[in-house]
């Protein structure tokens, strides 16, 4: 490098630019792949969700319809966040707690389809 006049210590300005342009380039590499594992892990969550929920409406058509002879789960046409009590969904008795995604399905809890709110 360019020889240093009266003991003043620092970098240069071209060796400043050359570890920002590192940086930039580890940055563009790594920014999809992060982007990429939110949006894995976000489908894993909705599926898993969708497994419970599914888990409850088969739980209230072995219990409730079949043994206790109660009404049958009328379909849901608009998506909605299924909350404890709700009407619309009987089964949520055997949800451990309020959803996070929105649900719609078919007469009988049949085709669950789950969207973010």
């Amino acid at each position: 490098m360019l020889k240093r006049m009266r003991g003043e210590r620092g970098f240069t300005l071209v060796e400043l630019l050359v570890v920002l342009a590192i940086m930039a380039i580890l940055v563009a590499i790594v920014v999809p792949n992060l982007t990429g594992l939110l949006t894995g892990a976000g489908q894993t969550a909705m599926d898993a969700e969708k497994d419970s929920v599914q888990v409850a409406i088969d739980a209230y058509n072995t219990q409730d319809v079949a043994v206790d002879n109660a009404g049958a789960i009328s379909a849901r046409g608009t998506a909605d966040v299924i909350a404890s009590a709700d009407a619309d969904a009987p089964f949520s008795k055997y949800l451990r707690e309020t959803t996070k995604y929105a649900y719609t399905w078919l007469a009988a809890g049949d085709d669950v389809t789950v969207s973010a709110p």
